[in-house]
């Protein structure tokens, strides 16, 4: 049948027949015998039917027909985008888009295809470009706000998603897609009710159960996320993050053989899944399998946000003498001190070592490590970093693989960071000004605080024990703000925690360095404080998770002799093994030393 020249036309552009698709010459008669829009409408029906050679067939002969029919082209475009071919479709749909520019749906296909084509910007404007026209179109607001979060525009993407919520508050895509853009933009537990939401719309879909797990892992609920992870499995076996996410969890909380049967799981369904890979080595590390183990934790530098950018060769164990190498550091200030034991090596190979640090670790490692040029992290790195003259580069972390692959290999040192001396003797000085007994030095907590954190840091409050322990003098090397804490410990023990005078725990880390040296005992959590400590090779006593994966399967810290292990099991209370700590100071102190 024909299509009146004053009735509304087909397309669905509101206009009459003869105003759009009929100017066209779309009443001619079309190479089958038909006219055009009988023609395209049994190619769009092909199309729907998933016959898609006779649909490519017939646009062709109406394109040899009418080369600028822009339905044509649109259906061509379709075609072409269905099947992977997305440079053919961006622009087969672009042509048609310059014919008929007001049409919506043309506009909504060529921004998917730029979408999908990683071009974002572009896909942006087709969107805004469709909207004008019909501002209600939920595709062409639900691809604006993908594409907007794809750049990183995480605010106005969740602007974008909550239009859409005002008007279908129970789709499913947006009430997920919503949830997850809320999850990166670090609104956790708005992404948990917005979840929540999506669950109720449909109980059983893995994906959401999935990302719910990742938001409890993220927050430290780690019993709550393992619970969502196993329900994500159940309705999905073969989903690979769920398995991922699991593993690392169930490390968390000490199930390392479990960990790994996940990690294996995830690994067989995904064989390229770098998360997945990075996920496993602390598991098998934990184990004590440390060639593996560290094979595998190269895999975070396949992992989005943890390489730096160097023009440098990778090092890959090849001889260093007479070479140039790059060590550049990653992952905080107590991981590039544990891993910087690896820069001795490295010298003793015969290698020229260049360093790139956190800056507050520049003078430490500059002494420590003589011959070595150090310079602070920059973004963009300092152009001496850039040279050609580089032989290699390497990440810090990266050094124990090739250095540190058995236990046997790790070095019975008594400190490999070296402070000043001058600065040493001025901080035993002040403390010899404190009074007799043994000068132990506390921390009790990263500066991270949440759910969770309770697994692997205390309360200066639970410290009674330990502080009321008679004849030690205690000297806080907590970083960052804590003066209410050291308050509320003096008027509840009534013990005065001593405070070095003029020095930044947090910024002066040199001097830290010097004060650490000088102290008679360190007592903390694992955090840059006890790392400080085992690596200028002061006794300390960690108060430690059973599950930490730096103990490599030992009941000890491989990485620094003059450290002991105090080891709580997942989700005991720190009480218990505080008392023991408090006993066996005080045993110490009864003898005068620590």
């Amino acid at each position: 049948m024909t299509t009146g020249r004053n009735a509304p036309c087909t397309c669905g552009s509101g206009k009459k027949y003869k105003q759009c698709c009929g100017r066209d010459g779309q009443a001619a008669v079309a190479p089958s015998g038909g006219t055009v829009q009988a023609a395209l409408q049994q190619a769009r029906q092909f199309f729907q039917n998933g016959a898609l050679q006779q649909t490519e067939i017939l646009c062709r002969k109406l394109l040899a027909a009418q080369p600028d029919n822009p339905d044509a082209n649109h259906l061509l475009g379709q075609l072409a985008h269905r099947v992977g071919k997305l440079e053919d479709a961006r622009r087969l749909i672009g042509q048609a888009v310059s014919r008929r520019p007001g049409n919506v749906v043309f506009r909504l296909d060529l921004a998917n295809v730029l979408f999908d084509l990683g071009n974002f910007q572009d896909a942006i404007k087709e969107a805004q470009e469709a909207l004008k026209r019909e501002p209600d179109s939920l595709g062409a607001r639900f691809t604006l706000a993908l594409a907007l979060r794809s750049l990183g525009r995480l605010e106005e993407a969740i602007a974008e998603y909550r239009k859409l919520l005002a008007r279908h508050p129970q789709q499913l895509a947006v009430l997920q897609n919503l949830g997850v853009t809320l999850k990166e933009a670090g609104k956790l537990d708005e992404a948990l009710g917005m979840l929540g939401k999506a669950l109720q719309v449909q109980p059983d879909s893995a994906l959401i159960h999935c990302v719910i797990g990742v938001i409890l892992k993220l927050q430290g609920h780690y019993e709550n996320a393992a619970k969502s992870l196993e329900n994500a499995i159940r309705l999905d076996p073969n989903m690979a993050d769920a398995h991922s996410n699991l593993g690392v969890v169930l490390q968390i909380m000490g199930a390392t053989a479990l960990a790994l049967q996940h990690h294996a799981r995830a690994i067989a369904l995904a064989p390229g899944f770098a998360q997945a890979h990075w996920g496993m080595a602390p598991a098998l590390l934990a184990a004590g399998n440390l060639a593996p183990g560290w094979e595998k934790y190269d895999w975070r530098l396949s992992v989005d946000g943890f390489c730096r950018t160097f023009p440098q060769a990778w090092w890959q164990g090849e001889p260093l003498a007479g070479k140039t190498l790059l060590i550049w550091g990653e992952q905080g200030v107590g991981d590039e001190i544990l891993f910087a034991q690896g820069i001795a090596d490295a010298i003793q190979a015969g290698a020229r070592v260049i360093v790139e640090c956190e800056a507050r670790l520049a003078p430490l490692f500059s002494r420590s490590f003589p011959g070595i040029a150090a310079h602070g992290k920059e973004n963009p790195p300092h152009a001496r970093l850039l040279q050609a003259d580089i032989d290699y580069q390497i990440p810090m972390g990266s050094l124990a693989r090739w250095y540190r692959p058995t236990l046997e290999s790790f070095p019975a040192h008594q400190g490999y960071l070296i402070p000043a001396p001058e600065r040493v003797e001025h901080w035993k000085d002040w403390l010899a000004s404190l009074g007799p007994g043994p000068k132990v030095g506390i921390s009790w907590r990263s500066m991270k605080r949440g759910a969770g954190r309770d697994n692997y840091y205390t309360e200066l409050s639970q410290w009674g024990e330990i502080l009321a322990t008679p004849g030690a003098v205690f000297v806080n090397l907590q970083y960052g703000e804590c003066s209410e804490e050291l308050e509320q410990a003096r008027q509840l023990f009534g013990v005065e925690i001593r405070q070095a005078p003029g020095l930044n725990l947090k910024d002066q880390l040199d001097d830290v360095a010097a004060l650490t040296k000088a102290l008679d005992l360190v007592i903390g959590p694992k955090t840059s404080v006890t790392a400080m400590a085992g690596a200028v090779g002061v006794p300390t006593w960690l108060l430690n998770s059973d599950s930490d994966w730096s103990m490599l399967g030992t009941d000890r810290m491989p990485w620094f002799p003059s450290v002991k292990v105090y080891r709580k099991c997942w989700g005991d209370a720190w009480e218990p093994l505080l008392a023991q700590v408090a006993g066996e100071l005080n045993e110490l102190t009864k003898k005068g030393t620590a």
